[in-house]
């Protein structure tokens, strides 16, 4: 085998580099930035916008990618790849606005789910788009194969030469003893994985992708992994789950909500092993392929209806979240594939088009995830308010009235008025739903429910850098105590913090009892 010389290596990366030239800038601005936070990091005051740049550039990498590869299989003149190129600029500038500051938010991760959702649907785009248009599969398959297979490369590749300029530096400091900061191993892995895996990478995409579709050779190490290693795996899941689903059905025990996850995990790797050997089902010898296939889809089913049931579950008790409103989607998108694919369709574009779709579709506007989880746990809180007769015409009852002499401190005299007034289970309930929201959304929601204007007051105690719980303050004001409750069989503990101050008394079984029921009913009054 004739290794590539010098030449041939330099050639290709200035090829990659006028055909991705965005793709390659974006990954050094985020190596760049990467490297500055490491080095300066505890000194910026506030890092955000640095680390909201970073996701930025960070994004422009598979988007850019995927603008590339579009117009390069178009063949379109320059003004138009110019014109996309801007397109695709505008986009990643709204979405790096979209992320949150230390002046326009207090502690919400919402922007960053949703950058995560968009995340994702640009992956997808770049996995079909280039074929959109185009009616062939074989070309879609290979192409998708070649990047499945430049990825796990490039992996490799900058996996090794991390290991081996980790231990020459190693090597340095030993023998001659030069002093070398903590901080340049996390450096060097940071250019590496960002820079040159993702040079090496764009540079092994071939660049007539037309001519992909006459290919009809594919790797037998890639049948040979899915059949013998994912392919059990899968069969050995699927049993796994329908022995639960029995176990079900004889106790009549209804599904935990772990359940759902299982069963959304099981479901997409068993998608993607199909997708994965799909075309070698079109030579005889390998027919059971197709009639797997097919039988896969019908075996589905069961365990979808086991998946909404367990979701279903969890929300009828605990409301609508993010995690839930998407499994809910993804059983919806795993129903519609499965009916897809069991009346015999087999255009397997199907399966990142239809998930694109429905992504883009739940990450705006009134029906959204992010906006119909938050107005469920606002509902729920203002429900359970009203049957506590804490919430009177729309205003927290007996509120907490905080002195302003003692900001940030948040002091007054009549702190925990409605505490005595709730079971466990219901103060749980309200502190769970307020740490939800205090993570994912704010409380723009619930502050008309108060006579004071605490996002005001807590802006304060922030200017003054002060550490403070949102949560925490918003439960106060109610008039009650931010911690869960619990109660047990030998004494009446409000918190497991006052069990451990009292473990003396306590001998070492009722200990145990005291612990676990406290890590498994804070477990269950969990929102999330």
């Amino acid at each position: 085998m004739k290794l590539p010389s010098i030449d041939y290596l330099i050639s290709r990366s200035k090829e990659s580099l006028l055909r991705f030239p965005l793709t390659i800038l974006s990954s050094l601005v985020s190596v760049f930035i990467g490297v500055y936070l490491i080095e300066c990091g505890e000194d910026i005051e506030n890092r955000l916008p640095f680390i909201n740049l970073l996701l930025t550039t960070a994004l422009g990498i598979p988007l850019f990618f995927c603008v590339s590869i579009f117009i390069d299989k178009k063949k379109y003149p320059f003004k138009l790849k110019l014109a996309y190129q801007v397109i695709a600029s505008i986009l990643l500038i709204l979405i790096h606005f979209s992320l949150p500051n230390s002046e326009t938010t207090h502690n919400t991760s919402l922007p960053y789910i949703r950058y995560g959702v968009y995340n994702i649907i640009i992956h997808l785009l770049v996995s079909f788009v280039p074929y959109s248009n185009n009616k062939g599969i074989n070309g879609f398959w290979n192409y998708n194969k070649i990047l499945f297979i430049r990825f796990w490369t490039s992996i490799l590749y900058s996996g090794f030469l991390y290991i081996g300029i980790i231990i020459a530096v190693t090597a340095l400091k030993t023998l001659f003893s030069i002093e070398i900061h903590e901080e340049l191993y996390f450096e060097i892995f940071v250019i590496i994985i960002g820079f040159f895996n993702t040079w090496f990478f764009v540079s092994g995409i071939p660049k007539e992708l037309n001519e992909l579709e006459n290919i009809q050779e594919y790797p037998k190490g890639l049948k040979i992994f899915t059949q013998y290693v994912l392919l059990p795996l899968l069969i050995l899941y699927l049993i796994i789950l329908y022995a639960y689903g029995s176990k079900i059905l004889i106790n009549w025990d209804w599904p935990k909500g772990i359940t759902s996850y299982l069963i959304s995990g099981v479901s997409i790797l068993g998608i993607l092993t199909l997708l994965l050997i799909y075309p070698y089902g079109n030579h005889k010898e390998n027919s059971w392929i197709k009639k797997f296939t097919s039988i896969y889809y019908y075996i589905l089913f069961p365990l979808i209806a086991i998946l909404f049931i367990a979701i279903w579950l969890r929300i009828n008790d605990y409301g609508i979240t993010i995690n839930r409103y998407a499994i809910v989607l993804l059983g919806v998108w795993l129903t519609i594939i499965s009916l897809y694919f069991s009346i015999k369709k087999t255009n397997i574009k199907f399966v990142p088009i239809s998930l694109s779709i429905i992504l883009t579709l739940i990450s705006f506007g009134p029906w959204s995830m992010f906006s119909i989880s938050e107005k469920n746990q606002v509902k729920r809180l203002k429900r359970i308010l009203e049957q506590n007769s804490m919430l009177s015409q729309n205003r927290i009852s007996n509120e907490v009235k905080w002195e302003m002499d003692s900001l940030p401190k948040f002091k007054s005299i009549n702190q925990e008025i409605n505490d005595g007034i709730l079971t466990d289970s219901i103060h749980n309930e309200i502190k769970s739903i307020l740490d939800y929201l205090d993570n994912h959304h704010g409380f723009s929601k619930i502050r008309p429910l108060f006579n004071q204007n605490i996002d005001s007051l807590i802006t304060l105690g922030l200017e003054n850098n002060q550490n403070i719980n949102e949560a925490r303050i918003y439960m106060n004001t109610m008039g009650l105590k931010y911690h869960y409750k619990y109660s047990n069989r030998l004494f009446n503990y409000t918190t497991y913090s006052s069990a451990i101050n009292n473990v003396k008394t306590i001998k070492g079984y009722d200990y145990l009892i005291i612990f676990n029921r406290y890590n498994s009913r804070r477990k269950e009054q969990q929102v999330y």
